[in-house]
């Protein structure tokens, strides 16, 4: 059961790879595909750190991302949803198009890589790719659990953290990842409570700034967050 689901999503990746219909999609639609698609081949919540405040473009693919995540609790159901929206747009099981894009030759390049004018700009039907295979029909890699202390961060995995200080209580909570983030940074980003509690009982610093000057808090603050925001404010913690 589970091969004939794969079979009919990739079959509907490779359709909206070669659909013009897909091309005059709207973003929102645009982007829960982009979402979707991110869930199922990739994981269930976003494995990079959330794009700064004025990355709009990787912050929308970001949040799309995370939301399929949060909307959905398998993997199957948020292939029905990638299918319901497939078949609105012409798509029908059994379908054949010779001239669709082979899946597994796809790259990272999306319709969300943006013009010199900061539009998102989707690739022309006559390109290889175009909407469908480039958001839609990528490879899909094994995805691996990052054990590190940003990866277990990201993952909202507390008990992974508390072991790991176990086994190395020395580890820096304030270490910046490759992006300048901080542990605090990214758990106050994304929302994850639990982890902000722990982090800040372990004395975690609420005043480092990542590259773009924001704090823990203002991350928080920018995404609406504000239980989170409580905590950073809280003398206590």
């Amino acid at each position: 059961m589970e091969d004939a689901s794969a079979s009919a999503f990739d079959a509907a990746a490779a359709y909206l790879s070669t659909s013009p219909s897909a091309l005059n999609l709207s973003s929102a639609i645009k982007l829960e595909l982009y979402g979707l698609f991110k869930f199922i081949n990739l994981s269930s919540v976003p494995t990079a750190p959330r794009p700064s405040l004025f990355d709009f473009t990787g912050r929308a693919k970001w949040d799309a991302w995370s939301a399929a995540g949060n909307t959905y609790s398998a993997k199957s159901d948020a292939e029905a949803r990638y299918l319901e929206i497939a078949r609105s747009l012409g798509w029908t099981e059994g379908i054949v198009l010779p001239e669709a894009a082979d899946p597994e030759a796809e790259t990272e390049e999306d319709i969300w890589d943006s013009d010199d004018d900061g539009e998102s700009a989707p690739k022309s039907s006559g390109e290889p790719g175009g909407f469908g295979s480039s958001v839609s029909s990528m490879a899909r890699p094994e995805a691996e659990h990052d054990t590190s202390l940003h990866g277990l961060v990201v993952s909202n995995d507390l008990q992974g953290l508390v072991s790991l200080l176990q086994e190395e209580p020395s580890v820096d909570l304030n270490a910046r990842d490759s992006f300048g983030y901080t542990p605090l940074h990214l758990a106050a980003d994304r929302g994850y409570v639990s982890v902000v509690e722990f982090l800040l009982e372990q004395n975690a610093d609420r005043t480092i700034k990542d590259e773009d000057e924001f704090t823990a808090v203002e991350l928080a603050q920018a995404a609406g967050h504000e239980r989170i925001v409580q905590l950073l404010n809280s003398p206590s913690g």
